[in-house]
């Protein structure tokens, strides 16, 4: 069965981060935030240029919401880099308020699981001060998530089970297999695997269009 890529790109980014605590490295929240403009930025931005005030485009929902996203990579960026060098009680309120901000984002679909999964390591890091501790907390929540990345991806498989369209795409999925593998020749200068990623390229254009 065709599989969602990007329940499968999860999946391995888990795993990835379980065998590196496995090893005994734990990655770090990256040294700054990303300064990439989301779409309603740039947006913003190319009204701005059209004489739009820039007070107005300010107080936008959506430049609001960019703002608040961008002053949480902040704080989480600061909070790594000072972690260390924290009293216990401000440390804990700190990991604490970051820790509901990746609840709520991660809710709001507004950081992917990676993002979300990475930042918690990070929270680990900073708050737990046993090695041990920390890497059965990261491999804990790493399972966690694999176990989510496969329910997402069984309830993909489960709806593509019921679409007519996807139904129908296998079924020439298997003619077209057939009838390539049965060729004498490939035209344009092809390998058999290239035309039939075409071939089956374009009945998904197709089918799904």
């Amino acid at each position: 069965m065709k599989r969602n890529p990007v329940m499968l790109g999860l999946a391995l980014t888990v795993v990835a981060f379980a065998t590196a605590v496995s090893l005994g490295w734990l990655p770090m929240y990256p040294a700054r935030a990303d300064t990439t403009p989301a779409p309603a930025a740039v947006t913003a931005i190319a009204n701005a240029s059209r004489g739009t005030p820039l007070q107005s485009l300010l107080a936008t929902p959506q430049a609001r919401s960019y703002q608040q996203r961008q002053r949480f990579h902040n704080e989480a960026r600061d909070f790594f880099r000072d972690a260390s060098s924290l009293g216990p009680v401000e440390r804990e309120r700190r990991a604490q308020t970051l820790q509901r901000q990746i609840d709520g984002y991660e809710q709001a679909r507004e950081l992917s699981a990676g993002e979300s999964l990475m930042l918690r390591i990070g929270l680990i890091q900073a708050t737990v001060a046993d090695p041990a501790r920390q890497k059965a907390m990261v491999q804990q929540l790493a399972q966690r998530y694999r176990a989510d990345a496969q329910r997402r991806e069984q309830q993909w498989a489960d709806r593509q089970q019921h679409d007519p369209r996807f139904q129908s795409y296998k079924q020439r999925e298997q003619i077209v297999v057939a009838e390539v593998m049965a060729m004498q020749s490939i035209p344009s200068g092809l390998t058999r695997n290239e035309y039939l990623r075409q071939r089956l390229q374009a009945e998904r254009e197709r089918i799904y269009r």
